[in-house]
């Protein structure tokens, strides 16, 4: 399989504001290389489409430099060593190629996931964590809209919709993320009940009942006041992506919201937050 690395290269004094833009586009890495010439090459994986390389091009300065390179990635390699993800008693996540091999038994909803070219598999712990924060909270609460930022595969809008929520809105910067996730709404037989788009979030309206974000720290700061006011008043935000120890600064960002519940695993962190009453 092929992707693509998406590079841009900026004079030394702009390396953390072109940092800064990289993680806004919600990537999960960023590599900075030497200063030559006082020149500094960032780059990142904002997938393979034309639309992705597209949006991340807007996000660039008049006379930055960019460049994409293709990575070949062996396939079979890392499928070989993936397996079920169970972020509950009652919910596992199964890649799509072994969906026969399990026997999970008849209590237990069983989610199929073919990840593509996107992001989230089920395995990462901070997508483990949002799962289970998820469910969690969907055992106790009548909730009939899940607003899912950063869908990636489209894992957990799937898992609510399986789990009784009527109306679910996944959106992503990526095409690939899009694809995936309406590939595996349909895998999993839930496809009319999830809304996928590449819609900024400042144009989409709400509220939402619950509204999950599992996209790294720069993201949701800069987000926040959207993921506040998309958040019905009796409703959740769950947001994870975040380090265990290192995440006050996204909460101070999403104040006046309160933190209801933290879970830590693996050195990250999912965090339930509701409005102040």
């Amino acid at each position: 399989m092929t992707n693509k690395t998406f590079h841009v290269t900026v004079p030394e004094i702009d390396e953390e504001l072109a940092a800064d833009r990289l993680w806004q586009l919600g990537v999960e890495a960023v590599g900075v290389g030497q200063v030559v010439d006082g020149q500094v090459e960032l780059w990142t994986s904002v997938g393979a489409t034309e639309e992705s390389i597209r949006r991340a091009v807007e996000r660039l300065e008049p006379g930055w430099a960019w460049r994409t390179a293709d990575v070949v990635t062996p396939v079979e390699t890392w499928r070989e060593h993936v397996g079920p993800t169970w972020y509950a008693k009652t919910g596992v996540v199964v890649p799509q190629w072994q969906a026969d091999e399990l026997d999970a038994g008849p209590d237990v909803l069983v989610t199929l996931i073919e990840p593509g070219s996107s992001f989230g598999l089920g395995d990462h712990p901070t997508t483990r964590l949002s799962l289970s924060t998820l469910t969690d909270y969907l055992a106790d609460h009548d909730a009939s809209s899940v607003l899912d930022v950063g869908c990636g595969s489209g894992v957990l809008g799937i898992v609510a919709a399986q789990r009784g929520v009527t109306t679910v809105r996944a959106t992503d910067i990526s095409a690939g993320a899009l694809e995936a996730t309406i590939a595996n709404a349909q895998l999993n037989g839930v496809n009319d009940q999830i809304e996928v788009d590449m819609a900024e979030l400042a144009t989409i309206s709400g509220p939402y009942d619950v509204v999950v974000a599992n996209i790294l720290a720069p993201v949701l700061v800069s987000l926040a006041a959207d993921l506040r006011r998309l958040t019905a008043v009796d409703g959740v935000l769950i947001i994870s992506g975040i380090l265990g120890d290192d995440h006050q600064h996204v909460i101070d960002a999403l104040i006046p919201m309160q933190v209801e519940r933290t879970t830590i695993d693996a050195g990250w962190a999912s965090i339930r937050l509701t409005h102040a009453h």
